[in-house]
């Protein structure tokens, strides 16, 4: 507003037209202008992003004033030490720049930008799933890459195996599976054991039309048998988990008397310990 207010004094006092345009310019100058940026870009993983907002050089304001994902505007007058990007709108290995635009004198940190992958650095190339396996092929893998092939279960990404990549540059894969009734859900993550960078391939699902795993006794003595071999969760009636494991049968003499819950090919169940 003060800008206005100067550009249309002098442009009324002045008889030069030299001088008219760029008095009728300032006219329409932004009342804020911002002094500079942090800049991040990268492949999207599936994590989000988190800031440290300091203080302004004022001690009034915050540092960080804006957020753009992509040249699109998701943040604005940003009031807390510290805050979170959502990038979940993104797909998996979607490319992705973001500009936090910040006061003068300060500078917002970004805590974990190791999420966002380089786009010339470890890729998976392709992934499937069917019937008896979880396959997939990638390339920029080194020695020091871990993978984790991971089920949604209950609510929860779960690990199935854990394995050393072959580290040779690229990579083809195959671990056999075993499904739950119905929709599965698997996605593989690798992390560079070095610096904790992490990679997520696409979420790829599977539908099981197998029969589902039955359980007995309802009321329970030493063990559960179960009519196949399946992965299991031992909870107590407060939710804290007691015993995991994968088989046919549960041992569970050293429970107590009292109710408790089971989740079995991505259900929950409830049983009574004698």
């Amino acid at each position: 507003m003060f800008l206005r207010v100067v550009a249309y004094f002098f442009y009324r006092l002045s008889n030069a037209k030299a001088i008219q345009p760029f008095l009728i310019a300032a006219l329409f100058l932004p009342a804020t202008c911002f002094a500079g940026e942090v800049i991040l870009s990268g492949v999207y993983q599936g994590k989000n992003l988190f800031v440290q907002n300091p203080f302004a050089p004022d001690k009034q304001n915050y540092c960080a004033d804006e957020v753009y994902v992509n040249d699109v505007k998701r943040m604005a007058n940003i009031r807390q030490s510290a805050f979170e990007i959502d990038l979940s709108h993104l797909e998996i290995d979607d490319a992705v720049i973001i500009r936090i635009t910040h006061k003068d004198g300060c500078a917002p940190k970004v805590i974990n930008p190791q999420v966002l992958r380089p786009s010339t650095t470890f890729i998976f190339n392709s992934i499937k799933v069917d019937e008896n396996s979880i396959d997939w092929t990638s390339t920029g893998e080194t020695p020091k890459y871990m993978y984790n092939v991971e089920q949604f279960v209950n609510g929860n990404w779960l690990s199935i195996k854990k394995f050393e990549a072959k580290g040779n540059g690229a990579g083809i894969y195959s671990l056999p599976l075993m499904h739950n009734f119905g929709t599965n859900k698997y996605r593989v993550r690798v992390q560079n054991i070095d610096n904790d960078q992490l990679f997520y391939s696409k979420v790829v699902t599977f539908e099981s039309t197998s029969e589902p795993v039955n359980f007995y006794p309802k009321s329970v003595t030493n063990k559960i048998t179960l009519s196949r071999e399946a992965a299991y969760e031992v909870l107590d009636i407060k939710g804290q988990l007691l015993k995991k494991g994968k088989g046919k049968e549960i041992m569970l003499a050293e429970l107590k008397t009292g109710v408790y819950y089971l989740n079995l090919d991505n259900r929950t169940e409830k049983f009574f310990k004698k």
